[in-house]
């Protein structure tokens, strides 16, 4: 036979020798533990029982209210499974009996107290609990039933429903030590497929309908929640289109491909070139709640660099014309060279181009086509002659080696008919020391000698004035040779 209560009561007070008032304080201590329906020495189910993080206890030590701890103020064992006790410091519960947990206790307070007497009582057991969440109608934590397995389908039926956004296509169960489980709702819904069993502490997630996600060489990476049947297009313009670069006003973005992994890692590539132009509708692939879709970074790009708006990288889809690049990096400045415009193959190969009469007469284009990985340098040119008046284009104009005033104002379209007085055009040459020479050139008489002299030769800074058909007084030469200067002080 089994000990009674008594000799169960005496064995854990370490004393086996009552004396009268002792054992009146024992009869008290018995009664109340009598009242309460877990305790140590109770059946042999209570005393199966291990403990678990989320049970609370009750320990009551007789004779010593400050080291009781009722309903009013009871323990609860921490998720890591231990609770903190006055002299016993953390006491380990979880998998032990509360046998176990009162004869450590019993020990610690043995030192402090004398024949101390403590029972430990499990007033509240941690609830078997799954969670569901997301897209229900009202998301918390659930309790399994002891009696039944219940599946996914009675989980969300806890949850009241699906709300009117929830995803009908895929759930998320998260299960302690495991990967998260992708569900195909569908199915499950529709009963076609075997019910899993719901397990304590299980999380089950209802996603929003329609919700992707973005990221990579996008504006704005994030979830997007897409109208019925949307498609990669509606997800990348949700998040911003591609990712302009403020200062080149590039993207490293690829706009060729892009990769689409679906809910269950299934990759599928897209095809972002066909998507964009529109000559094929059904590379448009449609998303599903769950999709990601991941823009690459662009590897086939083109560098412009020198005498231009906007330096920096370029994507090409395909081979490009020169003005259509040089158009992306924001055109060429006041200052380029643009008889000497570089092209630098990524086989090391170099292509020299002469760009000048395509923007300064309009002549037609060369057929000069750029490629990935290509390297495009716009050379600054401080090699410049400024020719003003009586001519077709007054401007800037770069100087070629053995450029004479002659040539400098062919590149200004020549003189103005009926107009220049060619007799009387005036060369200004700015000095080291910014001293200026002015000459005044009979052009009818230099076009007669037939090869100019070396002395023609133009330089970088001169200005060239072309007076119209007129006498001018100093005042007018003054004045012009102001204006001049001031023209040179604008392109420095």
């Amino acid at each position: 036979m089994g000990r009674s209560a008594k000799e169960e009561w005496v064995s854990l007070s370490g004393n086996t020798r009552l004396t009268t008032s002792r054992f009146a304080i024992a009869i008290l201590f018995l009664s109340l533990l009598a009242a309460t329906p877990h305790h140590v020495w109770a059946d042999s189910t209570a005393g199966a029982y291990r403990l678990r993080p989320g049970d609370v206890l009750q320990i009551t030590v007789a004779g010593h209210p400050d080291l009781t701890f009722d309903s009013r103020n009871a323990i609860e064992i921490r998720p890591d499974g231990t609770f903190s006790y006055p002299f016993g410091g953390e006491i380990v519960a979880e998998g032990k009996t509360v046998e176990e947990v009162s004869e450590a206790l019993l020990e610690a307070l043995r030192h402090q107290l004398r024949d101390p007497q403590v029972a430990v009582n499990v007033i509240k057991y941690r609830a078997e609990e799954i969670y569901v969440l997301g897209e229900v109608n009202r998301p918390g934590a659930y309790e399994l039933p002891k009696d039944r397995d219940i599946g996914i389908p009675e989980a969300i039926a806890l949850g009241e429903g699906l709300t009117y956004s929830a995803s009908r296509e895929t759930a998320r169960l998260f299960r302690a030590s495991e990967a998260p489980k992708l569900i195909d709702l569908r199915t499950v819904l529709a009963g076609a497929s075997e019910t899993i069993p719901l397990q304590p502490g299980d999380t089950l997630v209802i996603e929003r309908r329609n919700m992707v996600s973005v990221i990579g060489q996008v504006e704005k990476s994030g979830s997007y929640q897409l109208p019925d049947d949307g498609k990669v297009s509606d997800a990348l313009a949700m998040a911003g289109g591609f990712p302009r670069d403020p200062r080149t006003g590039g993207t490293r973005a690829n706009r060729a491909e892009a990769v689409l992994i679906r809910a269950d890692r299934t990759i599928v590539p897209v095809n972002l070139a066909a998507i964009l132009s529109g000559e094929r509708p059904e590379a448009d692939i449609r998303m599903y709640t769950g999709d990601t879709l991941l823009i690459l970074e662009a590897k086939n790009q083109v560098a412009v660099l020198g005498a231009v708006g906007a330096p920096g990288s370029y994507y090409l889809a395909k081979e490009e014309k020169l003005s259509a690049l040089l158009a992306m990096a924001g055109g060429v400045t006041g200052n380029a060279d643009l008889q000497h415009v570089r092209i630098i193959g990524a086989d090391g190969t170099v292509r020299t181009v002469n760009y000048e009469p395509v923007l300064q007469e309009g002549a037609e284009e060369p057929e000069v086509l750029c490629r990935a990985e290509d390297t495009v340098i716009v050379p600054v040119n401080r090699d410049r002659v400024i020719v003003l008046g009586a001519v077709n284009r007054p401007g800037v104009y770069t100087i070629e080696t053995g450029d004479t005033i002659i040539d400098s104002i062919g590149k200004a379209g020549g003189f103005v008919l009926d107009k220049s007085a060619p007799e009387n055009t005036v060369w200004v040459r700015q000095g080291v020391t910014d001293e200026k020479v002015m000459r005044r050139i009979n052009i009818d008489n230099v076009r007669g000698l037939g090869t100019p002299s070396e002395e023609l030769l133009v330089q970088d800074g001169d200005i060239i004035l072309v007076p119209e058909d007129k006498k001018l007084h100093w005042e007018d030469w003054l004045r012009i040779l102001a204006t001049a200067v001031g023209v040179v002080r604008m392109f420095d």
